[in-house]
């Protein structure tokens, strides 16, 4: 069959052209499905499918992943027997992480993912690490650090499996609890695996850079500044080796933030380089990135009036001439995660969101 010549085409430019970005393999697996689609070719579409997950997964957007995940599903739903469910159950976890960084989701459709999430893990043999993860990790960021403490050790006594994170993963992840419930000696001591690299797990793409990252801000926060830096010194070289991962946009944030009274070439870089994929992100990366903008820019209001950057037209405040007021950026992030705050706090029923921005030390706000 001629059209199924084409695909494989399709599929070897993008498994050989290293050239290729991750969206330029999302643009060309599209293409492919679509030729399976106009075949009426649902394995084909499903394998295909499948690959475009992956790809998707580093898009600052999460809509390709969502749209290409239902799409898998209701082929499951349709051809229980042609496909393993177990395939897709390690990417649902990706869908469910898309669903709470939305705000317009509500937390009714996210019960019910949420729920499907953990039927399919139990039919399909595994224990529930992965369900117990999802709210540990959630509950956490609502700032509810008791009760994600309970999830977290819920998860802790299940077995762990093949639809569980990686042990570097895992362990990154763990010390979020401990930092947020101000043990920060604590939190960096369980870290030494991860910091010099004793839990190594070479395709993980966010770990260790993210850890670095999380404890050099949180060492700054707690004064503990020498240790800070030595932070940033190893962490650096972690995020610049991830320098084409938009999925550590949050964590270019601390490092703005971080920054901003040590290194401001450095500070500017770091905003040129994840501004571009916050403007297109989820709402949760664009909150988050836009608080330590403000908190960055707060502390640079001190010392600069005026900086030079190179912004995308996209930008609200674009300026032709490159030149940005500190204070008028200050005020414009601050606004923005503020308004996101309160869409994810309303979205959650709490004031945790708002709260942690209001607790900026902004001025003339």
């Amino acid at each position: 069959m001629k059209y199924t010549l084409e695909i494989q085409k399709i599929l070897y430019q993008v498994d050989n052209n290293k050239s290729l970005t991750h969206k330029d393999k999302v643009q060309l697996l599209k293409q492919a499905a679509a030729i399976a689609d106009d075949n009426d070719d649902v394995e084909w579409g499903y394998d295909v499918r499948m690959q475009l997950l992956h790809e998707s997964y580093y898009l600052t957007n999460d809509e390709e992943l969502v749209t290409n995940f239902t799409w898998i599903l209701n082929a499951y739903e349709q051809h229980p027997d042609w496909f393993d469910e177990n395939d897709f159950l390690w990417e649902y976890k990706w869908v469910l992480g898309a669903m709470y960084c939305n705000p317009d989701v509500s937390m009714e459709q996210i019960e019910s993912i949420l729920e499907d999430f953990k039927t399919r893990l139990l039919r399909n043999g595994h224990g529930l690490r992965a369900y117990y993860d999802r709210l540990y990790t959630e509950t956490l960021s609502i700032g509810q650090v008791e009760k994600a403490k309970e999830y977290l050790d819920l998860r802790n006594e299940c077995s762990q499996d093949d639809v569980d994170n990686c042990a570097a993963c895992t362990l990154d992840y763990e010390l979020d609890y401990y930092l947020e419930s101000g043990q920060f000696d604590e939190a960096y001591n369980r870290a030494q695996p991860l910091l010099t690299k004793q839990i190594h797990v070479p395709h993980c793409s966010q770990v260790p850079a993210r850890t670095f990252c999380t404890l050099l801000y949180n060492a700054q926060k707690v004064g503990k500044h020498e240790l800070a830096a030595q932070l940033f010194t190893q962490g650096e070289n972690e995020m610049e080796e991830q320098k084409e991962n938009p999925n550590l946009t949050s964590y270019g944030g601390m490092l703005i933030s971080y920054l901003a009274d040590k290194d401001k070439e450095k500070m500017l870089k770091y905003i040129e380089r994840y501004i571009a994929w916050v403007l297109e992100g989820d709402g949760f990366t664009r909150y988050d990135f836009f608080y330590y903008m403000a908190e960055g820019l707060e502390i640079l209001s001190k010392t600069d009036q005026t900086i030079t950057l190179n912004l995308p037209t996209e930008f609200e405040l674009y300026a032709e001439s490159g030149v940005y007021n500190v204070e008028a950026l200050k005020e414009h992030f601050y606004t923005k995660a503020l308004e996101l705050a309160e869409a994810f706090d309303k979205r959650n029923g709490c004031s945790a969101y708002v709260d942690r921005v209001k607790k900026l030390q902004i001025s003339n706000t």
